[in-house]
This record gives structure tokens, C-alpha cells and sequence, in this order.
């Protein structure tokens, strides 16, 4: 049974100093690649301003599109919306007034 815990213990002691070498292995490699995620950064950022005039285009395309969806839904709705707006006027324009 003690060997089980002996055992155990130097696992865990080995995992540890391997996640420690791993950590600093890391850190190095970092230092090293850290340049090129700028430059990718960079060119992603450029990139970004050079398609900027064609997303906006297409946002403008698609608030036509839905704008003519949207006309297209009220000029069929009109004579009902009208309806409910004469109902609303004529039920809220004889209302008395409140004593405080």
C-alpha cells in the first residue's frame, strides 16, 4: 500500500516539473512567435480597411432589400392600420379630463 502512495507522490512530482518545463517552453516559444502574430494582426487590420467599402455596399443592398419587404408588407396593411388609427382617435378624443 505504501508503495501505491510512494509511487503516486513521484507521478505527481514528475507531472509537475514536466508542466514546469512546459511553461517555460512556452514563454520561449512566445518570445519568438509573438512578431509574427503582430504582423498577422496587422495584415488582418488591412485587410479589414480594404474590404470596409464593400461591407458597408452590402449593407446598404440590404437595408434596400429589407426596406422594399417592408413596403411591401404595409401598402396591403394600409387599410387596416388606418382603421385602428380612426378607432384610436375616436376612442381617446372625448376623454374628461382629470380633477387632482
Amino acid at each position: 500500500m505504501l508503495e501505491l502512495l510512494v509511487g503516486g507522490a513521484a507521478v505527481l512530482a514528475g507531472l509537475a516539473i514536466f508542466g514546469l518545463l512546459w511553461a517555460i517552453v512556452s514563454m520561449i516559444c512566445w518570445v519568438f512567435v509573438l512578431p509574427f502574430k503582430l504582423l498577422a494582426f496587422a495584415f488582418k487590420g488591412l485587410a479589414l480597411v480594404l474590404a470596409l467599402p464593400f461591407i458597408l455596399l452590402i449593407a446598404i443592398v440590404g437595408a434596400v432589400v429589407v426596406g422594399i419587404g417592408a413596403v411591401a408588407f404595409v401598402v396591403p396593411a394600409l387599410p387596416i392600420i388606418v382603421l385602428a388609427a380612426v378607432i384610436w382617435w375616436v376612442a381617446t378624443r372625448n376623454r374628461p379630463a382629470r380633477v387632482a
